[in-house]
């Protein structure tokens, strides 16, 4: 199985669609934060992928819709 860093994995490629189409919506969000807890723990991979994406939220790259 592939690490959350590497592509393939369900992480980096949502955190990849979610840059590449500027948005996500609070649905996807929280299926995004459901799937990153699903194990209980957030690993260091983890945790740059969802910091990639709260970094483009924060630069304007990406937007958050209802």
């Amino acid at each position: 199985m592939s690490s959350p860093s590497q592509p393939g994995c369900p992480i980096t490629d949502l955190v990849s669609q979610f840059i590449q189409a500027r948005a996500i919506t609070k649905t996807q969000y929280q299926e995004l934060t459901t799937l990153v807890l699903a194990d209980g723990t957030i690993d260091e991979s983890e945790r740059k992928q969802v910091n990639r994406l709260f970094d483009a939220i924060q630069l304007g790259r990406v937007k958050i819709l209802d």
